[in-house]
């Protein structure tokens, strides 16, 4: 019996020991829809099985999240490019990780949506017609890459600032605005509650929402990154196989209203890869063109070191 329980106290030990060597990892995240996969991860003990202790930390705004990230109380962040770029030209030590979402056909994550009073107008009818967005975020530059897809000339909306999300959805359902550009599921609460869409970024082609993490966990030849990832690709994997099993948890972490809950798709969310270089440099020089930044951040400042 001696034998026995020694034994067991070694076994916890190690255990214990191992557990307490986990790479630890504090990583800011929004409830949107992008970020099922992080949950699934955290939910399935996917981190764990990789040797890591993740802690999924919730903000209810990308500024708080922001702020967090600069200031140190998380290691890794879920967020836009235009995001990402503003931390990386204040000197955040971060990378891109991975991309998160890139716009997909039949998946619309963002889109314009007409209020109900303008429900039934088209292209045409929208011209100088107010559109309520956030100004010097992705939201304005989903709206000129809109804008270009359609053929329309620039500012062919009239844009008008409306930064908080909640706000922009009362304003659109109230015809106090004629447009607003929204993500889902605000796009199809929009349309349940007697708006429309009028067009959405689904066929756009662009990696919109990344992860990033602190610059240390691309030390030592990648390694904790290279867990992250192989815990996230199962993640995504585990989504395509069935993504009916993991609705119940996209209703609870990603906010979709309870009148969508049984027919709001789950998304098959792309492999883990980085976005391409032209890519980032068109969101940069984006960027410079509003004077966002001054000049391209470095490619060393933006993307991991390269894979084996």
């Amino acid at each position: 019996m001696k034998k026995i329980l020694l034994a067991l106290a070694v076994i916890l030990a190690l255990a214990t020991s191992a557990r307490a060597e986990d790479i630890k990892i504090r990583f800011g995240i929004l409830p949107v829809i992008d970020t099922l996969p992080l949950q699934v991860a955290d939910r399935e003990g996917l981190f764990a099985e990789q040797g890591l202790d993740v802690t999924l930390v919730r903000f209810m705004s990308a500024l708080e999240r922001d702020t967090a990230m600069q200031t140190g109380q998380i290691d890794g962040y879920f967020g836009d490019l235009v995001a990402t770029y503003l931390l990386l030209d204040r000197g955040v030590p971060m990378h891109i990780a991975l991309t998160s979402w890139r716009t997909t056909p039949g998946y619309p994550m963002f889109g314009i949506a007409l209020s109900p009073a303008n429900r039934d107008r088209d292209l045409a009818g929208m011209q100088g017609r107010s559109l309520a967005l956030s100004k010097s975020t992705v939201m304005e530059f989903l709206a000129d890459k809109l804008e270009g897809h359609l053929g329309v000339q620039e500012n062919y909306f009239e844009r008008l600032e409306v930064k908080k999300m909640p706000i922009r959805l009362q304003m659109l359902l109230t015809d106090q605005v004629d447009s607003a550009l929204l993500p889902e599921p605000l796009l199809s609460l929009a349309r349940l509650k007697g708006g429309n869409v009028l067009v959405t970024a689904e066929d756009l082609n662009l990696p919109l929402t990344v992860l990033c993490l602190h610059k240390r966990y691309f030390e030592n030849n990648g390694a904790a990154y290279t867990k992250f990832l192989a815990a996230y690709g199962e993640a995504v994997r585990r989504l395509a196989a069935n993504p009916e099993k993991y609705r119940p948890l996209m209703a609870e972490t990603c906010r979709i209203p309870k009148p969508l809950i049984s027919k709001f798709p789950v998304y098959p969310f792309p492999a883990p890869e980085l976005p391409a270089t032209a890519e980032l440099n068109e969101v940069q020089d984006w960027m410079i063109a509003k004077g966002l930044l001054k000049e391209r951040v470095s490619d060393a400042s933006a993307l991991p070191p390269a894979r084996n």
